[in-house]
């Protein structure tokens, strides 16, 4: 593999302050081929103006657009709140369906992630569409996670499995007030109504014991047989530190799947991206030694990965990132999520060989979105 071409993704005038700290990225092709890239900024990592902005680039990332910008449009229901991107996909030519987190901020002087319970300020994860190519949205729709609570999607798009049907994963944790220990499980939801309704669940990957964490699943279809391969940034609750990222195979019908086995890719919230016939690449962020976006690549969808052919798409020149050594305490995580400098990187195909990935990077005080084109 090899870095053809990189960038930064911006208006080209100083940025505003609602737009100094860009988190969350996420992308998609269009069928015209022009790329997406969504998120979440604000004037902070978690700051009552958080909200989603598009940018849009029909030539490959030379130029880039700004085609929606939701600073002031979070409330919902007369409730005030932010909204942390738009992860869409094209579900038909020329309509948009984006998966989005709704989280309440109604009360402004109380922190996302509590900070004593580690519990999550009440949210909901939303459907929105759009018939312009992500320039206006309709109307919320809220997604039913009954019987799971504080839940989010984790930056997911829908994905259309061979039958037809439709999946949405997702993630739950705990409510704000919650002293219990918090019991995370990965999940997806299905219709079979094309997204009006998602009355089934399926659990993708649970600890029985509570000892690890699978946390921000991704997917990956296997473009021959339809197989499922999901990726989680692994954490184990007794040792306080992550371990490598694990991954689990499902059935094409997303209903059945296995328990989740350690990579050796040593990384945290990791997007998987199959390239044709077995072929799967894994774009994912490293902390530590030395820390940045690295991709990996696997010739048997994941049984095993080439670490001889890794690269380094991003290269932090700021250090180790916070908590990347040492044991660390469920607070003290939260608290490192708020300074990291760079990650949620995520990728789509181009032809001739080509990835497009776009990350989030910059120092403690403005990060923006950026891109890179990669010759696999």
């Amino acid at each position: 593999m090899r870095l053809v071409d990189s960038g930064e993704i911006r208006d080209g005038r100083a940025i505003p302050d609602h737009r100094r700290n860009c988190a969350f990225t996420t992308i998609n092709r269009l069928n015209d081929g022009t790329i997406l890239v969504s998120g979440r900024w604000g004037t902070a990592r978690d700051s009552v103006d958080g909200h989603a902005c598009i940018w849009a680039t029909s030539d490959t990332g030379r130029t880039w657009r700004l085609r929606y910008d939701g600073n002031g449009k979070g409330t919902w229901d007369g409730t005030a709140g932010e909204v942390k991107g738009l992860t869409s996909t094209e579900l038909s030519p020329g309509t948009l369906t984006a998966t989005a987190l709704w989280v309440d901020r109604s009360n402004p002087d109380l922190p996302f992630i509590h900070p004593e319970t580690q519990g999550l300020l009440p949210m909901r994860i939303m459907h929105v569409d759009s018939g312009d190519g992500g320039r206006t949205w309709g109307p919320p729709r809220r997604m039913d996670t009954t019987p799971h609570l504080a839940a989010s999607p984790c930056s997911h798009h829908i994905i259309r499995l061979s039958g037809g049907t439709l999946v949405q994963p997702y993630e739950q944790w705990k409510e704000y007030g919650d002293t219990s220990p918090g019991r995370p499980a990965a999940r997806l939801r299905l219709s079979r109504d094309g997204g009006r309704s998602w009355p089934d669940f399926v659990t993708v990957a649970r600890h029985p014991d509570n000892k690890l964490a699978y946390w921000d699943q991704r997917l990956a279809v296997h473009p021959v047989d339809g197989r499922l391969a999901a990726t989680f940034w692994t954490h184990d609750f007794d040792a306080g530190v992550d371990i490598d990222i694990h991954i689990a195979y499902g059935s094409p019908d997303g209903r059945a799947w296995t328990i989740p086995r350690g990579t050796g890719l040593p990384g945290q919230h990791c997007q998987p991206l199959a390239l044709g016939g077995d072929r799967l690449l894994a774009a994912y962020p490293r902390r530590g030694d030395p820390p940045g976006i690295v991709l990996s690549i696997s010739e048997d969808f994941g049984e095993s990965w080439d670490r001889s052919r890794d690269l380094l798409v991003y290269d932090s020149i700021a250090g180790n990132e916070s908590g990347s050594r040492g044991s660390r305490t469920q607070s003290e995580l939260w608290g490192d999520m708020e300074r990291w400098r760079f990650g949620h990187p995520r990728m789509v195909r181009l032809p001739d060989d080509e990835v497009f990935v776009v990350y989030y990077a910059g120092d403690d005080a403005v990060k923006t979105a950026r891109w890179a084109r990669v010759r696999v």
